[in-house]
Protein backbone atom coordinates (compact mmCIF):
# COMPACT_ATOMS: atom_id res chain seq x y z
CA UNK A 1 0.00 0.00 0.00
CA UNK A 2 2.49 2.37 0.77
CA UNK A 3 4.77 2.01 -2.54
CA UNK A 4 1.12 2.24 -4.36
CA UNK A 5 0.51 5.37 -2.70
CA UNK A 6 4.16 7.01 -3.02
CA UNK A 7 4.89 6.91 0.55
CA UNK A 8 8.62 6.22 1.89
CA UNK A 9 8.04 6.11 5.75
CA UNK A 10 5.04 5.48 7.88
CA UNK A 11 2.29 7.96 8.52
CA UNK A 12 -1.01 7.98 10.43
CA UNK A 13 -3.03 8.69 6.96
CA UNK A 14 -1.09 6.05 5.75
CA UNK A 15 -2.41 3.41 8.75
CA UNK A 16 -6.06 4.98 8.55
CA UNK A 17 -5.68 3.69 4.77
CA UNK A 18 -4.95 0.40 5.81
CA UNK A 19 -7.60 -0.04 8.22
CA UNK A 20 -10.22 1.49 6.26
CA UNK A 21 -8.67 -0.81 2.74
CA UNK A 22 -11.30 -2.96 1.28
CA UNK A 23 -10.01 -5.47 -0.55
CA UNK A 24 -11.82 -7.98 1.77
CA UNK A 25 -14.99 -7.12 0.14
CA UNK A 26 -15.73 -9.95 -2.64
CA UNK A 27 -18.97 -10.17 -5.12
CA UNK A 28 -20.61 -12.09 -2.47
CA UNK A 29 -19.94 -10.08 -0.05
CA UNK A 30 -20.06 -6.71 -1.11
CA UNK A 31 -20.10 -3.51 1.07
CA UNK A 32 -20.68 -6.08 4.21
CA UNK A 33 -18.09 -4.82 7.17
CA UNK A 34 -15.84 -7.40 8.01
CA UNK A 35 -15.65 -7.05 12.28
CA UNK A 36 -12.40 -9.29 12.53
CA UNK A 37 -10.51 -8.22 9.91
CA UNK A 38 -10.59 -4.48 11.31
CA UNK A 39 -9.54 -5.66 14.42
CA UNK A 40 -6.55 -6.92 13.12
CA UNK A 41 -5.26 -4.77 10.95
CA UNK A 42 -5.90 -2.36 13.90
CA UNK A 43 -4.18 -4.29 16.07
CA UNK A 44 -1.20 -4.17 13.44
CA UNK A 45 -1.47 -0.29 12.88
CA UNK A 46 -1.29 0.04 16.93
CA UNK A 47 1.23 -1.98 16.78
CA UNK A 48 3.31 -0.16 14.46
CA UNK A 49 2.40 3.32 15.53
CA UNK A 50 3.15 2.47 19.91
CA UNK A 51 7.08 1.43 18.36
CA UNK A 52 7.72 4.38 16.83
CA UNK A 53 5.85 6.65 19.33
CA UNK A 54 7.97 5.59 22.66
CA UNK A 55 9.52 2.38 21.67
CA UNK A 56 7.23 -0.04 23.04
CA UNK A 57 6.00 -3.18 21.59
CA UNK A 58 2.41 -3.05 21.93
CA UNK A 59 0.54 -6.22 20.22
CA UNK A 60 -1.83 -6.76 23.18
CA UNK A 61 -5.71 -7.57 21.26
CA UNK A 62 -7.66 -4.47 20.42
CA UNK A 63 -9.91 -3.34 23.17
CA UNK A 64 -13.86 -4.19 22.64
CA UNK A 65 -14.85 -1.07 24.12
CA UNK A 66 -13.81 1.04 21.24
CA UNK A 67 -16.29 3.84 20.44
CA UNK A 68 -18.23 4.01 17.57
CA UNK A 69 -19.40 6.92 15.10
CA UNK A 70 -22.73 7.83 16.24
CA UNK A 71 -23.80 11.50 14.99
CA UNK A 72 -26.48 12.79 17.01
CA UNK A 73 -25.70 13.83 20.31
CA UNK A 74 -29.52 12.73 21.33
CA UNK A 75 -28.48 9.08 20.26
CA UNK A 76 -24.71 9.45 22.26
CA UNK A 77 -26.53 10.18 25.50
CA UNK A 78 -28.86 7.42 25.04
CA UNK A 79 -26.28 4.98 23.70
CA UNK A 80 -24.71 5.96 27.03
CA UNK A 81 -27.05 5.32 29.20
CA UNK A 82 -27.60 2.05 27.68
CA UNK A 83 -23.69 0.93 28.21
CA UNK A 84 -24.27 1.73 31.50
CA UNK A 85 -27.42 -0.11 32.15
CA UNK A 86 -25.86 -3.13 30.21
CA UNK A 87 -22.95 -2.68 33.11
CA UNK A 88 -24.77 -2.46 35.56
CA UNK A 89 -26.39 -5.88 34.88
CA UNK A 90 -23.08 -7.18 35.16
CA UNK A 91 -23.22 -9.13 32.23
CA UNK A 92 -20.49 -11.03 30.96
CA UNK A 93 -18.03 -8.86 28.80
CA UNK A 94 -18.52 -11.08 25.52
CA UNK A 95 -22.42 -10.49 26.25
CA UNK A 96 -22.03 -6.99 26.47
CA UNK A 97 -19.53 -6.43 23.08
CA UNK A 98 -22.67 -8.53 21.36
CA UNK A 99 -25.43 -5.91 22.83
CA UNK A 100 -23.49 -2.64 22.08
CA UNK A 101 -22.24 -3.97 19.03
CA UNK A 102 -26.18 -4.89 16.98
CA UNK A 103 -28.04 -1.96 19.24
CA UNK A 104 -24.92 0.32 17.43
CA UNK A 105 -26.14 -1.15 14.17
CA UNK A 106 -29.68 -0.28 15.38
CA UNK A 107 -29.06 3.17 16.13
CA UNK A 108 -26.83 3.85 12.69
CA UNK A 109 -29.64 2.14 11.05
CA UNK A 110 -31.82 5.02 12.52
CA UNK A 111 -29.42 8.10 11.98
CA UNK A 112 -29.11 6.90 8.04
CA UNK A 113 -33.36 7.25 7.89
CA UNK A 114 -32.48 11.01 8.72
CA UNK A 115 -33.60 10.17 12.78
CA UNK A 116 -31.66 12.62 15.17
CA UNK A 117 -33.76 11.46 18.46
CA UNK A 118 -34.84 8.18 20.12
CA UNK A 119 -38.62 10.17 19.76
CA UNK A 120 -38.33 9.43 16.30
CA UNK A 121 -38.69 5.89 15.69
CA UNK A 122 -41.89 4.87 13.61
CA UNK A 123 -43.73 1.70 13.43
CA UNK A 124 -41.98 -1.12 11.14
CA UNK A 125 -38.57 0.34 12.18
CA UNK A 126 -37.66 -2.30 14.04
CA UNK A 127 -38.75 -4.78 11.27
CA UNK A 128 -37.05 -3.35 8.50
CA UNK A 129 -34.04 -2.78 10.74
CA UNK A 130 -34.28 -6.97 11.58
CA UNK A 131 -34.24 -7.31 7.42
CA UNK A 132 -31.39 -5.11 6.79
CA UNK A 133 -29.23 -6.32 9.53
CA UNK A 134 -30.20 -9.89 7.90
CA UNK A 135 -29.03 -9.21 4.62
CA UNK A 136 -25.32 -7.01 5.42
CA UNK A 137 -24.17 -8.46 8.61
CA UNK A 138 -25.92 -11.14 10.44
CA UNK A 139 -27.22 -14.58 10.15
CA UNK A 140 -30.57 -14.88 10.81
CA UNK A 141 -29.49 -18.04 13.08
CA UNK A 142 -27.52 -15.88 15.39
CA UNK A 143 -29.89 -13.18 16.24
CA UNK A 144 -31.28 -15.00 19.51
CA UNK A 145 -27.82 -14.33 20.89
CA UNK A 146 -28.29 -10.25 20.21
CA UNK A 147 -31.76 -9.54 19.94
CA UNK A 148 -32.30 -9.71 23.91
CA UNK A 149 -29.83 -6.68 23.89
CA UNK A 150 -32.12 -4.25 21.59
CA UNK A 151 -34.82 -5.64 23.47
CA UNK A 152 -32.88 -4.18 26.89
CA UNK A 153 -32.59 -0.94 24.80
CA UNK A 154 -36.31 -0.11 23.94
CA UNK A 155 -37.36 -1.07 26.79
CA UNK A 156 -35.63 1.65 28.69
CA UNK A 157 -37.36 4.79 26.61
CA UNK A 158 -41.11 5.27 27.28
CA UNK A 159 -40.97 5.94 23.63
CA UNK A 160 -39.60 3.12 22.27
CA UNK A 161 -41.18 0.48 24.74
CA UNK A 162 -44.01 -0.01 22.21
CA UNK A 163 -41.93 -1.29 19.41
CA UNK A 164 -41.02 -4.27 21.68
CA UNK A 165 -43.51 -6.17 19.86
CA UNK A 166 -42.27 -6.21 16.53
CA UNK A 167 -39.22 -8.07 18.13
CA UNK A 168 -40.38 -11.48 17.11
CA UNK A 169 -40.45 -14.25 19.59
CA UNK A 170 -39.12 -17.08 18.43
CA UNK A 171 -36.26 -16.57 15.81
CA UNK A 172 -34.39 -19.48 14.05
CA UNK A 173 -31.94 -21.93 15.53
CA UNK A 174 -28.83 -23.19 13.61
CA UNK A 175 -28.69 -27.29 14.11
CA UNK A 176 -25.99 -28.30 12.72
CA UNK A 177 -24.79 -32.55 13.55
CA UNK A 178 -21.57 -31.63 15.61
CA UNK A 179 -18.26 -32.09 14.48
CA UNK A 180 -15.87 -34.25 16.92
CA UNK A 181 -12.72 -36.10 16.73
CA UNK A 182 -12.80 -40.23 16.60
CA UNK A 183 -11.46 -42.16 18.65
CA UNK A 184 -8.92 -43.09 16.28
CA UNK A 185 -8.19 -39.56 15.87
CA UNK A 186 -8.07 -38.67 19.74
CA UNK A 187 -5.36 -41.65 20.01
CA UNK A 188 -3.23 -40.24 17.28
CA UNK A 189 -3.51 -37.07 19.05
CA UNK A 190 -2.58 -38.26 22.44
CA UNK A 191 0.37 -40.32 20.66
CA UNK A 192 2.09 -37.23 19.20
CA UNK A 193 1.75 -35.38 22.82
CA UNK A 194 3.90 -38.05 24.23
CA UNK A 195 6.35 -38.38 21.34
CA UNK A 196 6.79 -34.90 19.72
CA UNK A 197 9.34 -33.01 21.38
CA UNK A 198 8.72 -29.82 19.59
CA UNK A 199 5.17 -29.44 21.24
CA UNK A 200 5.76 -27.44 24.64
CA UNK A 201 4.81 -28.72 27.77
CA UNK A 202 2.08 -25.90 28.11
CA UNK A 203 0.61 -26.70 25.41
CA UNK A 204 0.66 -30.40 25.97
CA UNK A 205 -1.27 -29.68 29.14
CA UNK A 206 -3.83 -27.31 27.41
CA UNK A 207 -4.53 -29.40 24.79
CA UNK A 208 -5.07 -32.84 27.23
CA UNK A 209 -6.86 -30.66 29.10
CA UNK A 210 -9.40 -29.67 26.82
CA UNK A 211 -9.87 -32.86 25.45
CA UNK A 212 -10.26 -34.67 28.26
CA UNK A 213 -12.47 -32.21 29.79
CA UNK A 214 -14.60 -30.48 27.63
CA UNK A 215 -13.32 -26.84 29.50
CA UNK A 216 -13.63 -23.86 27.43
CA UNK A 217 -11.36 -21.69 26.47
CA UNK A 218 -11.94 -18.85 28.72
CA UNK A 219 -11.86 -21.60 31.70
CA UNK A 220 -8.53 -22.90 31.06
CA UNK A 221 -7.03 -19.43 30.78
CA UNK A 222 -8.78 -18.75 34.42
CA UNK A 223 -7.13 -21.25 36.20
CA UNK A 224 -5.16 -20.66 38.68
CA UNK A 225 -2.40 -22.23 40.88
CA UNK A 226 -4.63 -22.63 44.03
CA UNK A 227 -7.17 -24.46 41.67
CA UNK A 228 -5.95 -27.63 41.44
CA UNK A 229 -6.25 -29.39 45.21
CA UNK A 230 -3.27 -32.26 44.73
CA UNK A 231 -4.51 -33.42 47.81
CA UNK A 232 -7.38 -34.45 46.66
CA UNK A 233 -7.04 -35.26 42.88
CA UNK A 234 -9.42 -32.31 42.03
CA UNK A 235 -9.21 -29.07 40.03
CA UNK A 236 -11.70 -26.59 41.17
CA UNK A 237 -12.89 -24.14 38.71
CA UNK A 238 -15.82 -21.37 38.41
CA UNK A 239 -17.05 -21.29 35.21
CA UNK A 240 -16.90 -18.08 33.56
CA UNK A 241 -19.74 -18.46 31.36
CA UNK A 242 -22.53 -19.96 33.97
CA UNK A 243 -20.54 -18.58 37.24
CA UNK A 244 -21.01 -22.17 38.94
CA UNK A 245 -18.14 -23.82 40.39
CA UNK A 246 -17.39 -27.29 39.25
CA UNK A 247 -15.04 -30.03 40.45
CA UNK A 248 -12.97 -31.61 37.69
CA UNK A 249 -11.26 -34.87 38.56
CA UNK A 250 -7.68 -34.52 38.34
CA UNK A 251 -6.46 -38.05 36.07
CA UNK A 252 -2.89 -39.22 35.68
CA UNK A 253 -2.77 -37.40 32.53
CA UNK A 254 -3.82 -34.27 33.34
CA UNK A 255 -2.04 -34.16 36.67
CA UNK A 256 1.44 -35.44 34.77
CA UNK A 257 0.82 -33.08 32.45
CA UNK A 258 0.47 -29.87 34.45
CA UNK A 259 3.55 -31.02 36.50
CA UNK A 260 5.94 -31.09 33.56
CA UNK A 261 4.74 -27.72 32.54
CA UNK A 262 4.77 -26.13 36.10
CA UNK A 263 8.03 -27.87 37.42
CA UNK A 264 10.11 -27.77 33.72
CA UNK A 265 8.40 -25.19 31.57
CA UNK A 266 6.39 -22.21 33.38
CA UNK A 267 8.25 -19.39 33.60
CA UNK A 268 9.04 -17.35 37.20
CA UNK A 269 6.29 -15.24 38.08
CA UNK A 270 4.49 -13.28 40.49
CA UNK A 271 0.88 -14.26 38.82
CA UNK A 272 -0.62 -17.03 40.18
CA UNK A 273 -2.64 -18.07 36.76
CA UNK A 274 -1.17 -21.24 35.47
CA UNK A 275 -0.79 -20.44 31.98
CA UNK A 276 1.31 -18.14 30.97
CA UNK A 277 2.36 -16.57 27.41
CA UNK A 278 5.85 -18.22 26.48
CA UNK A 279 7.58 -14.75 25.66
CA UNK A 280 8.17 -11.46 28.03
CA UNK A 281 6.39 -10.33 29.95
CA UNK A 282 4.52 -13.67 30.42
CA UNK A 283 1.48 -12.33 31.14
CA UNK A 284 -1.50 -15.00 31.91
CA UNK A 285 -2.93 -16.17 28.16
CA UNK A 286 -6.32 -14.36 28.25
CA UNK A 287 -7.94 -14.88 24.73
CA UNK A 288 -9.81 -17.70 23.35
CA UNK A 289 -7.62 -17.04 19.89
CA UNK A 290 -4.69 -18.24 22.09
CA UNK A 291 -5.97 -21.22 23.22
CA UNK A 292 -7.24 -21.65 20.11
CA UNK A 293 -3.83 -21.13 17.95
CA UNK A 294 -2.17 -23.67 20.14
CA UNK A 295 -5.05 -26.16 19.50
CA UNK A 296 -4.79 -25.97 16.22
CA UNK A 297 -0.88 -26.25 15.74
CA UNK A 298 -1.25 -29.35 17.79
CA UNK A 299 -3.93 -30.72 15.56
CA UNK A 300 -2.05 -29.54 12.24
CA UNK A 301 1.12 -31.45 14.07
CA UNK A 302 -1.13 -34.85 14.57
CA UNK A 303 -2.34 -35.28 10.77
CA UNK A 304 -5.92 -34.35 11.54
CA UNK A 305 -8.07 -33.65 9.26
CA UNK A 306 -9.34 -30.35 9.30
CA UNK A 307 -11.40 -29.45 6.66
CA UNK A 308 -15.18 -28.63 6.96
CA UNK A 309 -14.46 -28.86 10.77
CA UNK A 310 -13.86 -25.97 13.17
CA UNK A 311 -11.23 -25.64 15.98
CA UNK A 312 -10.49 -24.62 19.13
CA UNK A 313 -11.91 -25.42 22.67
CA UNK A 314 -15.71 -26.16 20.63
CA UNK A 315 -14.36 -29.20 18.86
CA UNK A 316 -12.66 -30.47 21.78
CA UNK A 317 -15.65 -29.85 24.32
CA UNK A 318 -18.30 -31.87 21.86
CA UNK A 319 -15.43 -34.70 21.31
CA UNK A 320 -15.16 -35.14 24.98
CA UNK A 321 -19.10 -35.20 25.37
CA UNK A 322 -19.43 -37.35 22.46
CA UNK A 323 -16.50 -40.15 23.67
CA UNK A 324 -17.97 -39.98 27.39
CA UNK A 325 -21.63 -41.19 25.13
CA UNK A 326 -19.99 -43.40 23.20
CA UNK A 327 -18.30 -45.09 26.90
CA UNK A 328 -22.35 -45.11 28.08
CA UNK A 329 -22.30 -42.65 30.44
CA UNK A 330 -25.81 -41.05 31.51
CA UNK A 331 -26.46 -37.70 30.01
CA UNK A 332 -27.05 -36.06 33.10
CA UNK A 333 -23.74 -36.88 34.58
CA UNK A 334 -22.38 -36.01 30.99
CA UNK A 335 -24.12 -32.50 31.51
CA UNK A 336 -23.16 -32.47 34.91
CA UNK A 337 -18.81 -32.70 33.90
CA UNK A 338 -19.76 -30.25 31.21
CA UNK A 339 -20.71 -27.63 33.64
CA UNK A 340 -23.99 -27.02 31.46
CA UNK A 341 -26.18 -24.52 33.13
CA UNK A 342 -29.31 -25.84 31.18
CA UNK A 343 -29.18 -29.77 31.50
CA UNK A 344 -30.87 -30.43 28.22
CA UNK A 345 -27.90 -28.49 26.34
CA UNK A 346 -26.53 -32.06 26.74
CA UNK A 347 -28.46 -33.24 24.05
CA UNK A 348 -27.61 -31.87 21.26
CA UNK A 349 -24.04 -34.27 21.49
CA UNK A 350 -26.38 -37.76 20.26
CA UNK A 351 -26.49 -35.83 17.13
CA UNK A 352 -22.39 -36.52 17.65
CA UNK A 353 -23.10 -40.86 17.83
CA UNK A 354 -24.47 -42.56 15.28
CA UNK A 355 -25.28 -45.57 17.13
CA UNK A 356 -27.74 -43.60 19.45
CA UNK A 357 -28.79 -41.49 16.59
CA UNK A 358 -29.90 -44.86 15.12
CA UNK A 359 -31.59 -46.16 18.44
CA UNK A 360 -33.80 -42.73 18.42
CA UNK A 361 -35.09 -43.86 15.09
CA UNK A 362 -38.98 -45.39 14.68
CA UNK A 363 -39.20 -49.17 13.35
CA UNK A 364 -41.17 -49.31 10.19
CA UNK A 365 -44.73 -50.47 10.88
CA UNK A 366 -44.98 -54.20 9.99
CA UNK A 367 -46.96 -55.51 7.26
CA UNK A 368 -47.50 -52.00 5.35
CA UNK A 369 -46.56 -51.69 1.92
CA UNK A 370 -43.98 -48.85 0.27
CA UNK A 371 -47.25 -47.45 -0.88
CA UNK A 372 -49.59 -47.60 1.70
Amino acid sequence: MAVERGDTHYTSELGKAFINEDSHIVPDNTERYHHERTMAYTRCIRFIESYIRDGIVDFSPVLRSASFPIKSEAFRDVFSRYLEELNARKLKPNTIDGYRRFTYYFIEYLENKGYGNISDIAAGDVVSFIAVICSEKYQVTSLGSHMPGLKIFLSMNQDTKCFLCEIPEHLPKKHDILKVYSDEEYNRIIDRLSESKGISFRNKAITILALNTGLRAVDICAIRLGDIDWEHNLLHIVQQKTGRGHDIPLTEAIGNALVDYLLNERPESSSDFVFLRSQAPFAPLMSHAGIRSILFNVMNDSDIEGKGRIYGTRITRHSAASRMLRKGIPLPVISEMLGHGNKDSVMIYITTDDAKLAECTLPLPKGGSAYG
